[in-house]
């Protein structure tokens, strides 16, 4: 009798929730779908993508094509077709609190990544060989909003219009269920789409002809501006909202390359130095993170674990003061980038171990007394490496570098999500 009630009550719901869809319950988890005219095996398939387990509408349809024996054109009117689909609503992530000395070990995901497959795929490859963190890019230099936001700022400039994570809470979701930690990296100040849709919002050029450019090409908005600042707080708080772990700060810096001395801000930058701009926007996220229970971490160039003051003045990244708000710290040591003669090293990508170790020292210096977690970005690239050098040792070097440097974790950048050196590292014994 029960059964025969939920069976009702299931078929109610759907038949009103999904645009009077003829459809009737059946026994375990799938649901029997009528083909109506016009109707696709695609068409069929969104519908019902929230409902499954499914990630990707391709692997649905596939599934859908075999349990069925159907393809796109036998696809007749009035045909019953069963559906594999085990929950009666859309998924709703909840973030997972861990502490923030959670020794996070982890790789990054890119958008055009994490709207695939090949996300979960990754994640559990990592995981088989002892990793349990992913960072996804939810918003890159370029500016585009990798999902659906329903911020108003990123719907007026079309930041979500080529938006590739089709179901955040489910990617969320399917990778809580297998065990990782998911953090949500948002590149700050460097904004393509926002700097172009909105110059009123773009660094200025002191000589004249509106935004400035970086390499002739413009790229950044200003930090100290309100609107840029709650832009990316609003991102904060729905990214919060959604079931990230964490909310990762890239690019919290003004900007360090081209003709600098022409950029403009509307600050005084007589009386106002470029550090509190950034360090008094880091305090707010802070704040809101705290609140919303989510970690904070933020990356910082290498080089400001090195405190040269010239650095400081035209990044505004003071790592003792911006140490303060924040639950972890990752200081991008790639090796490779260490330009020209550094330290005495004539080619720095070929001395991982050397600057991972020093990286962190210095971090774990400048951040001394404050209790910030050094969790260092790795270079999982073979960039400016001599050939023979790179292979899993290289990998292997940088983390045994950070352990020993007692780091928290660590982070594996790769831009392509190429990690097959790093497979080989991680599965060494």
């Amino acid at each position: 009798m029960t059964k025969t009630i939920f069976r009702i009550l299931f078929s109610i719901w759907f038949l009103f929730g999904f645009c009077l869809l003829p459809l009737y319950s059946t026994p375990s988890s799938f649901i029997t779908h009528t083909v109506r005219k016009g109707e696709s095996l695609y068409k069929i398939a969104e519908k019902y993508l929230p409902l499954s387990d499914f990630y990707t509408l391709s692997l649905l349809v596939k599934e859908i094509k075999k349990i069925n024996g159907v393809n796109q054109t036998g696809l007749k009117v009035n045909k019953k077709l069963r559906i594999p689909v085990v929950r009666t609503k859309p998924v709703k992530a909840k973030t997972i609190r861990k502490d923030k000395s959670f020794n996070a070990k982890g790789i990054y995901i890119t958008g055009n990544t994490a709207g695939t497959e090949k996300i979960l795929t990754l994640a559990k490859k990592l995981k088989s060989f002892g990793g349990n963190t992913i960072v996804f890019d939810a918003k890159d230099v370029d500016g585009i909003v990798t999902y659906k936001s329903s911020v108003r700022l990123a719907k007026e400039i079309s930041a979500t219009k080529k938006s590739q994570i089709r179901d955040i809470s489910k990617m969320i979701y399917l990778l809580h269920k297998d065990g990782i930690h998911v953090v949500a990296r948002i590149a700050l100040f460097c904004d393509i789409i926002l700097a172009k849709k909105r110059p009123d919002l773009a660094v200025q050029s002191k000589s004249g002809g509106g935004a400035w450019k970086q390499k002739g090409r413009i790229r950044w908005v200003d930090p100290s501006l309100e609107m840029v600042q709650k832009y990316n707080l609003d991102l904060v708080t729905e990214l919060c909202d959604l079931g990230v772990d964490e909310i990762q700060f890239d690019y919290l810096r003004f900007p360090a390359m081209g003709n600098v001395k022409d950029a403009k801000y509307s600050f005084d930058e007589v009386n106002i130095e470029k550090h509190t701009i950034i360090t008094s926007f880091l305090k707010r996220a802070y704040e809101l993170t705290r609140r919303k229970k989510v970690l904070l971490s933020m990356d910082v160039y290498a080089i400001m674990a090195w405190q040269r003051k010239e650095d400081e003045e035209i990044t505004g990244q003071r790592i003792q003061d911006l140490a303060r708000y924040a639950d972890i710290i990752s200081p991008m040591l790639y090796p490779s980038h260490f330009y020209g003669r550094f330290e005495g090293k004539k080619n720095p990508a070929d001395h991982p171990y050397y600057f991972i170790s020093q990286g962190c020292k210095k971090t774990r210096i400048a951040t001394a007394k404050i209790g910030i977690i050094i969790r260092p970005w790795l270079q999982a690239f073979p960039y400016k490496v001599t050939r023979s050098k790179w292979n899993k040792d290289y990998i292997l070097e940088q983390i045994r570098a950070a352990k020993e440097a007692n780091a928290c974790g660590w982070l594996l950048w790769s831009a392509s999500n190429n990690y097959k050196v790093s497979w080989q590292a991680l599965k060494s014994p």
